[in-house]
């Protein structure tokens, strides 16, 4: 609402207050990386529109353009359009807490082997919750989740004239030339590692 200048009914503000995890959940010790789960995720309460219009990541690049802060790579010229995971796909309407790094030791592994490492706790995140957590931590705190590093998400592509289908969705190398999103072919790779988001 403060940085979108978002509306919302009522109803929805009562839904957002009803915050799911206790301060037992919130001061425990991250089962993925040891730090304080507090201080590595990051919470927000995810909406599947914004003043009428599908919150997808295209519409993200469109809130941000490439002449501000944050912005996305691709921006000017999106690899992705057409497919659904970019184009289509919103949130459910509910809390989501994202790690805020890819999970620690998941680079150098094939996309079977990292999701085998998370605890029953924690699932994939979709591009979009990976993208807005992104964005979001960016908007709080100044910082870029995932400079360097790619978290890959549940999605794959579609076959387009830029892509082939079956290669994962993936967001990050966060810098300040823009938020990336880009697939990767699942093979191993030194700098492409999982995201992680709580369960609801």
């Amino acid at each position: 609402m403060s940085y979108y200048d978002a509306k919302f009914v009522k109803k929805q503000i009562r839904e957002a207050g009803k915050f799911p995890w206790g301060e037992d959940v919130l001061t425990s010790v991250c089962l993925l990386c040891g730090k304080v789960v507090k201080d590595c995720h990051f919470g927000f309460y995810g909406i599947d529109c914004i003043n009428g219009d599908p919150l997808t990541v295209a519409k993200w690049m469109e809130l941000h353009p490439a002449t501000g802060q944050p912005k996305f790579y691709f921006n000017t010229s999106p690899w992705h359009v057409g497919q659904p995971h970019t184009d289509v796909v919103t949130m459910r309407r509910h809390w989501y807490l994202v790690h805020k790094e890819i999970v620690p030791g998941s680079t150098d592994k094939t996309p079977e082997e990292q999701v085998a490492m998370l605890p029953p706790e924690y699932e994939v995140p979709t591009t979009i919750v990976e993208t807005t957590k992104d964005i979001l931590v960016f908007k709080k705190t100044g910082e870029r989740p995932n400079g360097s590093r790619w978290a890959a998400c549940t999605e794959r592509t579609v076959n387009t004239d830029k892509v082939s289908a079956g290669f994962v969705s993936c967001v990050g190398t966060f810098d300040g030339r823009g938020l990336r999103v880009l697939n990767w072919d699942g093979r191993r790779y030194y700098s492409v590692g999982l995201g992680a988001s709580r369960k609801f």
